[in-house]
């Protein structure tokens, strides 16, 4: 009896094209997952998006790293929006 082996990814689609392609990756990721068998992928999804942050006023919360950390890998769309100055997208202090 052969085990299937299950990535966990937290899936950060972000803004504008980020999340079609982010969608589209998740697409071919399952089918490859499919054809081989031997392992599969379990998503969060984080909605870490500048709509979001021009709605609450941040974008990740403050135990954004602990979440991600608790996962194999992150796939990570594009985020950005006119108006919105490039500091706002650090989380950590060294930005």
């Amino acid at each position: 009896m052969s085990s299937t082996q299950t990535f966990k990814i937290a899936s950060i689609p972000g803004d504008g094209i980020g999340t079609e392609i982010t969608e589209a990756a998740i697409q071919v990721l399952d089918k490859l997952s499919a054809v081989d068998g031997s392992f599969k992928f379990d998503y969060t999804h984080f909605d870490w998006s500048s709509k979001a942050y021009k709605e609450r006023g941040w974008y990740m919360p403050p135990d954004g790293m602990d979440q991600l950390q608790k996962h194999d890998a992150i796939y990570f769309g594009a985020v950005g929006w006119p108006g919105i100055l490039d500091h706002a997208y650090c989380y950590v202090q060294a930005c």
